[in-house]
């Protein structure tokens, strides 16, 4: 009885502390947004920038995890020195990903002279047929920013997003993306699948995020050599719907400016196998997200726990609509 008694303490104790850190993380977006509103882009890049730094050291574990997944992933080519310099900048990648983020109305009015295309044509003519794409990328760069640009260039964009742990910053950030004109799917929502089936369906770019362990199904597949839990689904959908699939990346360039690359359409692999060809599949969207990362390692999130399952994730069995994809 008593060790009930303390077991329940500590579950309260612990809800209580995960409010109270979730009402500093909510205030502390609240006046971010209002100080980054107030000053130049550029001050607000460097002050994001040298906060997501200080994050590095006044979060030592969350650092080491980054220290740790660098050691897996880049350890035959890269030196302890290069690692932690790599960890800092990608810490400092995220502050300014924020600052970027709040001060969007300033990047939208001037796009052309903040965010180059790359592989523009790729995307077109992707396009050029009867259904949508399905583009698959990295949070690498300022991803969010990436869509929110491609959004404005005209092109129809649905990201398919899972909900933040704290629904004050989830509502930030949706409307941030609904304002740049980027539709979500909220992945865990009844409807989701319906409306993935309905993007490619009106020639719509519909894109997915894989480079996570996330709670969805997922296959195993090779990402810097290490067997990652990955989704399932970008894989299943382009093997059923049979829709083009590109890979796109946002990077970082001198002077506060980002270029987009996108890549040749990615030729699937159809055998009638479904778990082969969603494996095969995988690996090769892995591929080139790895390829991606690799070119600018310091602006990919290491801090994710990537590798930390042994086996692929499989989701609860529930009712799906005939033709419907898990993501």
């Amino acid at each position: 009885m008593k060790m009930e008694r303390a077991g329940g303490t500590r579950r309260k104790l612990r809800k209580c502390f995960q409010k109270k850190k979730n009402d500093l993380v909510y205030l502390l977006a609240l006046v971010g947004l209002w100080l980054f509103r107030k000053i130049p882009l550029s001050l607000a890049l460097r002050i994001g920038g040298a906060l997501g730094y200080a994050a590095y050291y006044v979060l030592p574990g969350v650092g080491a995890r980054a220290l740790g997944h660098l050691s897996l992933a880049l350890s035959a080519e890269t030196s302890a020195k290069e690692r932690r310099g790599i960890a800092r900048r990608s810490f400092g990648n995220l502050g300014k990903n924020a600052a970027e983020l709040v001060n969007y109305h300033r990047i939208q009015g001037e796009l052309g002279r903040y965010v180059s295309v790359v592989g523009r044509e790729h995307l077109d003519g992707a396009l050029a047929g009867n259904a949508g794409v399905l583009w698959i990328a990295a949070h690498l760069g300022n991803w969010e920013l990436m869509a929110c640009c491609l959004a404005q260039l005209g092109y129809p964009i649905h990201v398919v997003a899972r909900e933040i742990y704290d629904p004050r910053l989830n509502r930030l950030l949706m409307r941030f993306r609904s304002e740049a004109g980027v539709s979500v799917i909220q992945r865990d929502s009844p409807s989701a699948a319906r409306e993935i089936l309905r993007a490619v369906k009106v020639r719509g770019c519909l894109a997915m995020l894989i480079d996570q362990d996330t709670k969805v199904k997922g296959v195993m597949a090779d990402f810097f050599g290490i067997q990652a839990n990955t989704p399932a689904g970008p894989a299943l959908l382009a093997c059923r719907q049979s829709i083009p699939v590109i890979a796109g990346c946002i990077h970082r360039l001198a002077g506060g400016k980002h270029e987009i690359v996108i890549a040749p359409p990615i030729e699937i692999v159809r055998t009638g196998d479904t778990a082969a060809d969603t494996r095969v599949n995988t690996e090769r969207f892995n591929k080139i997200l790895e390829g991606f990362i690799r070119q600018y390692p310091d602006q990919w999130v290491w801090m994710h726990r990537r590798w930390r399952r042994r086996s692929p994730y499989q989701a609860r069995p529930s009712r799906k609509p005939s033709g419907s994809v898990t993501i």
